[in-house]
């Protein structure tokens, strides 16, 4: 439960930094994004180059699912990757 909460505020964080998430909506560690476009694809993919394994859920929609015994730090690196990655589509 804990994890799932730090997850769900740093995806809060990114909402708040990258206007194209519309929602963050889940429960415990398996949550998902809402993006304003059908730009889920173009995410997971640049995801996937930085490392990071997401699944398109909806083509405006990105799940997260880490295991139950994920650490704040690996979090931490996945929202890093995630910042990454919306921050190359913001400049498309």
């Amino acid at each position: 439960r804990r994890m799932g909460e730090y997850l769900i505020a740093g995806l809060e964080w990114l909402r708040r930094k990258h206007p194209r998430i519309t929602d963050v909506r889940g429960r415990g560690l398996l949550l998902a994004i809402g993006l304003d476009s059908n730009a889920a694809m173009d995410i997971v993919m640049a995801c996937l180059k930085r490392g990071l394994l997401v699944n398109p859920v909806k083509p405006n929609a990105v799940r997260f699912m880490p295991p139950l015994t994920v650490t704040e730090d690996e979090i931490d690196q996945a929202l890093a990757i995630v910042d990454e990655a919306l921050a190359t589509l913001a400049t498309k």
